[in-house]
C-alpha cells in the first residue's frame, strides 16, 4: 500500500490521510496518467491552485511528494507534439531528458556538435517554478555546457520567459546579447534567474521563442536555439507554431527543443 495525496485533501485539509494499493511505478509517466490516478486532472488542478492563490507548478509539487514514488519522473506528455514540430519543422531535434545529469549533457551534446563552424546559440529558459532544479543544475555546470565553444568565434546569449497573461515580467534576455561564451555577464544572467510564477501549466513558449528570433543578430555559419521547458505552449500566445517555424527558416536557425521532468 502507498499513501496517494488527493487534489481534494490537498484543497481541503492540507494533508493526506487516503492508501490505495499501487505497483512499483516507473521510470516516467505522463502528466494525465498521473492525475487520473490520483483522481483529478489538469481543469481541477488549476481551479484549486487559483483558489489557493498559488501557481499550478507549486500545487502540482505538492501533490507529486505526497505520492511516495508512483513515478520516478513525470513528463507533461501533451507538451510534446508542440515541441517535437518546433525541432522537426527547423531542422532540429526534440529531447526528453529525466534527470538533471541528462539535461546537462543533452546542452553539452548541442555545443560540442559541428566545432569546424562559427556558432550564435541562444539558450531560452522556462523560468517558472517548477523548472528550478533544472536551472539551478545548469548554473552549477555552465563551465561545462560552455566548454566546447570557441571564444574568439562562437556567441552565446540566454534569455527566459515565463506566462505573459499572469507574469511581470514575463521575459528577459541578457543585455549585451550575443557574446563570448566565457563572459562573465552568462554566469551572472543565469544566476540572477529567479524561477517562479507561471500561472497555469502552458507558458508563453511561441511568444518567447519569437523574441530571441528576432532580437538576435544571428550571423554565425551554426545558428541554433535551444529551449528548455518542462511544459507546451498556452494557446493564448500572440504567435503560432508556424510563426515560429517560419522566422526561424528566415534566419536560418534550427531549434533544439529540450523536455525536462516535472
Amino acid at each position: 500500500m502507498k499513501w496517494i495525496c488527493s487534489i481534494a485533501l490537498l484543497a481541503t485539509l492540507g494533508g493526506c490521510d487516503l492508501k490505495v494499493p499501487l505497483g512499483d511505478g516507473s521510470e516516467g509517466m505522463c502528466l494525465d496518467d498521473f492525475l487520473a490516478m490520483v483522481a483529478t486532472d489538469r481543469s481541477t488542478l488549476e481551479e484549486t491552485a487559483a483558489a489557493r492563490g498559488i501557481a499550478t507548478g507549486e500545487l502540482l509539487d505538492e501533490l507529486i511528494d505526497g505520492t511516495l514514488g508512483i513515478a520516478d519522473v513525470l513528463f507533461d506528455c501533451s507538451a510534446s507534439d508542440a515541441l517535437d514540430a518546433l525541432s522537426e519543422g527547423t531542422g532540429g531535434r526534440f529531447v526528453q531528458v529525466d534527470s538533471v545529469d541528462d539535461l546537462v549533457s543533452t546542452l553539452m551534446n548541442v555545443t560540442e556538435e559541428q566545432q569546424s563552424l562559427t556558432q550564435d546559440i541562444a539558450f531560452l529558459v522556462d523560468a517558472t517554478g517548477s523548472m528550478s532544479n533544472d536551472i539551478d543544475g545548469v548554473r552549477v555546470r555552465l563551465d561545462e555546457v560552455l566548454g566546447a565553444l570557441e571564444p574568439d568565434e562562437d556567441r552565446v546569449t540566454i534569455a527566459w520567459y515565463r506566462d505573459r497573461h499572469v507574469d511581470s515580467p514575463w521575459y528577459r534576455r541578457n543585455s549585451r546579447g550575443l557574446i563570448a561564451p566565457n563572459a562573465k555577464q552568462l554566469e551572472s544572467f543565469l544566476a540572477n534567474i529567479d524561477p517562479k510564477g507561471g500561472g497555469d501549466l502552458p507558458e508563453s513558449l511561441y511568444d518567447g521563442a519569437m523574441k530571441v528570433l528576432a532580437e538576435v543578430d544571428w550571423d554565425s555559419e551554426r545558428r541554433v536555439l535551444v529551449i528548455m521547458t518542462d511544459a507546451g505552449p498556452t494557446d493564448r500566445d500572440t504567435h503560432s507554431l508556424d510563426d515560429v517555424v517560419r522566422l526561424a527558416g528566415d534566419h536560418g536557425v534550427s531549434i533544439v527543443a529540450i523536455m525536462v521532468g516535472l
